[in-house]
């Protein structure tokens, strides 16, 4: 095959003459040989190439053959399917051959037809839509060119099909699938469907309730609860705010900013107006201007700048905000052990478990003295802030209640100070709403105040339609109300005069009296009572005190109550005016019930009697008792990090006990400062530091230090501790194992 046999496209399609004046020739008859030749040349060498493997780090890397070996023989005589289609379409050129040159006559008509014999002699030019180059031989090359490796097979080849006039293209929609489907619920009346709907509900009311019902349905009450009535006034209570992200574009705030006329601060918030009611303001304080003024007076005096730059609201934040900053240059080093960043070493060499109590500072104000503590309370949402109650005090002249909220970031001076028209006498957060602080009055009263204002903000408050209590409300706590209450937080409270009362958290807060204690006669179980003296004397009332009130841990409709007689009084909710089980815990009064807060079955109390005593639920005797001196105890509590830790107050001392160590003698005893009766007593929520608080309005906050390290399980190391002070006490200690796990 010579180099010139091959030409460039552009030259060949110079070369191909029109189809009027010229044929295309293409030598078929004298290139067999030739092209057989150099086929077997070709099968050799390729025969030699597929021998060969490149190997490459162990890798085989040969090159795949171009050519399938399915498309290896092919018959010479045969067109492609790519000329065919050539030939057909006729883009690219025209087949024509010369009459002198084919065996028989190549008639030429409209239809293109082309015909030759099988074993064609004549010279043809046929341009291929695979090749790139136009093959152009001369007719003295007796050479056949070799065809393409790719063809369709026909029934006759050398019969060309020709192109139809008209295609007919059928188009058939396919089956629709639904992937989410949502009817719609209601019709338009106006429609069809609509009253097609109409009807059938009429239809329904006529089987159903109307003449054409066979049987009738009747919406009565049948053994259900009692249904409870909503009150004229209903609370709505306050949605949850969240932080989000809103669009304003450019008009919106330049219609804000422009009229700043419409906006007044009132109580540190911003109230934006309507330009009808800012235009009643205006005439109201222009009429109030023209009244006569006692002393007309036109420039303020520099006092009375001041004195109404102080009664700024954001001025008396600015003011908060700086003693905080100031307060911090003197608490600093408290303040980080009370927030845990600063704790001493544990593998120090003098490390000691001595249980002492470091002072870290005093929560005390000149509004607070000469106050009696009634009662503190932690936030449950912000360790930091504490809520006091001040009462009366024997002797003082001051007959109103005071509420102060205590920050530990400014231990000097109280965030909050409230006064109210009769002293206080107990306290209490709420949990799902911690703004809200429930407060007891000596009165009888209760009130629900909001923290977040500075000046007193009452949200609820009970009065004499709604309430007949009248006496001190000794306890004060909200309770997760049942399904009668929508699982709502309710206020219960207990007083002096032996009721309990459940107050519904309404706009009334009305009063529920769901139990009444008497005094019990005879004998009781638990403690032997001391012999008094025979006396004909009359009792003033029939009703003891309900000192304490307690709520069971595990169980919602479980609740104890201590009066001042010593006796505990096991009740539910579900049994009004009659109590479960009763039994005498102390020869006096009860003033503290608390569950040990690693096993919900023990419970520690302490009164008059001078002792603190640790019971376990089911068994009406002592199993441990703690005493010192012969003074009552006014406050005992556990730890919330060490299961076998106890902390008491006894007139000025506090005593802690560690029951697995020993239970004659406390392991450690601190005196007061001031040598004042202490009347309260609570660990934090961390249990690294103690709160306690005296009859002069003073609260101590004390750093626990030399506590030994809490055991891995700690409720094992608590039963084992009661265990070993019950081995003396077989008949007791088999009664406890009666109990069952974890006993």
């Amino acid at each position: 095959m010579r180099i010139g046999d091959f030409e460039s496209p552009q030259r060949a399609s110079s070369a191909i003459p029109s189809a009027a004046s010229s044929t295309i020739k293409l030598n078929t008859l004298g290139r067999g040989r030739k092209i057989g030749y150099e086929r077997n040349v070709a099968s050799a060498l390729l025969q030699q190439r597929q021998a060969l493997r490149v190997i490459r780090d162990n890798v085989d890397v040969t090159p795949k053959p171009l050519v399938h070996t399915a498309f290896s023989t092919i018959d010479e005589g045969q067109l492609t399917a790519f000329e065919t289609i050539e030939l057909q379409t006729g883009s690219v050129s025209q087949l024509m051959a010369s009459s002198s040159r084919i065996s028989g006559s190549l008639k030429t008509s409209s239809s293109a037809f082309l015909k030759s014999s099988s074993m064609p002699t004549d010279d043809f030019q046929l341009e291929s839509l695979l090749s790139t180059q136009l093959c152009k031989l001369s007719e003295e090359d007796d050479e056949d060119e070799e065809p393409p490796a790719f063809f369709l097979p026909s029934d006759d080849m050398t019969t060309f099909a020709t192109r139809p006039e008209k295609v007919t293209i059928i188009l058939r929609e396919t089956q629709t699938f639904f992937i989410f489907e949502m009817p719609q619920l209601t019709e338009d009346l106006r429609s069809t469907e609509g009253q097609a709907v109409q009807r059938e509900n009429e239809n329904y009311e006529y089987v159903t309730v109307g003449p054409g019902s066979t049987r009738k349905l009747l919406d009565v009450e049948t053994q259900t609860i009692r249904v409870l009535t909503k009150s004229r006034g209903t609370f709505l209570g306050v949605r949850p705010r969240k932080s989000r992200g809103v669009f304003v574009n450019n008009w919106t705030m330049h219609d804000t900013y422009a009229a700043p006329e419409l906006m007044i601060e009132k109580d540190g918030r911003m109230i934006v107006h309507s330009r009808e009611s800012m235009d009643r303001m205006r005439q109201a304080q222009e009429l109030w201007y023209k009244l006569p003024d006692s002393e007309a007076v036109l420039d303020p005096s520099p006092e009375e700048q001041l004195s109404r730059i102080y009664r700024e609201s954001r001025f008396l934040d600015a003011a908060c905000v700086m003693e905080r900053i100031l307060a911090n240059n003197v608490f600093v080093a408290a303040q980080k052990r009370f927030t845990g960043l600063t704790k001493r070493d544990p593998y120090a060499l003098d490390l000691e478990f001595n249980y002492r109590l470091d002072l870290l500072w005093t929560y005390t104000c000149e509004a607070a003295r000469d106050r009696s503590v009634a009662a503190f309370r932690w936030s449950p949402l912000n360790a930091n802030v504490l809520a006091v109650a001040y009462g009366a005090k024997t002797g003082s002249d001051r007959t109103n209640g005071l509420l102060l909220i205590w920050c530990a970031k400014n231990p000097s001076q109280p965030d909050r100070t409230y006064t109210f028209d009769s002293p206080l006498s107990d306290i209490n957060w709420s949990k799902e709403r911690p703004n809200l602080l429930a407060v007891g009055f000596y009165n009888g009263n209760v009130k629900v105040i909001d923290v977040r204002a500075k000046e007193v903000n009452v949200i609820r408050q009970s009065c004499r339609e709604t309430s007949i209590a009248s006496s001190p409300q000794w306890q004060v706590q909200w309770w997760v109300g049942d399904e009668q209450f929508d699982y709502q937080e309710q206020i219960y409270t207990s007083d002096q005069d032996g009721r309990v009362y459940c107050y519904r958290f309404g706009e009334d807060l009305l009063a529920t009296e769901i139990m009444r204690l008497y005094r019990v006669e005879g004998k009781l179980a638990g403690i032997s009572r001391t012999d008094h003296c025979v006396t004909y004397d009359v009792l003033i009332s029939r009703q003891p005190g309900a000192l304490v009130l307690r709520r069971h841990p595990t169980s919602s409709n479980i609740y104890f109550v201590g009066s001042d007689e010593g006796c505990i009084y096991r009740c539910s909710t579900n049994y009004l005016y009659h109590y479960i089980d009763c039994f005498l815990a102390h020869n006096g009064p009860v003033y503290s019930l608390e569950f040990s807060p690693f096993c919900q079955k023990l419970y520690l109390t302490c009164g008059a009697d001078w002792c603190t005593r640790i019971w376990a639920e089911g068994v009406t005797e002592p199993l441990i008792t703690l005493s010192t001196a012969m003074a009552c105890v006014r406050n005992a509590c556990w730890s919330p990090t060490y299961s076998t830790i106890i902390a008491s107050i006894i007139n000025d001392q506090i005593c802690m006990w560690d029951i697995r160590r020993k239970t004659h003698v406390p392991t450690s005893i601190t005196v007061s400062r001031n040598g004042a009766r202490l009347v309260a007593a609570d660990f934090t929520t961390n249990g690294d530091q103690l709160i306690v608080a005296d009859a002069e309005g003073v609260v101590y906050v004390y750093n626990l230090e030399g506590i030994p390290f809490p055991p891995y399980d700690q409720t094992k190391v608590l039963i084992e501790s009661v265990h070993k002070a019950l081995i003396t006490k077989p008949e007791l200690l088999r009664k406890l194992k009666k109990l069952g796990p974890p006993f």
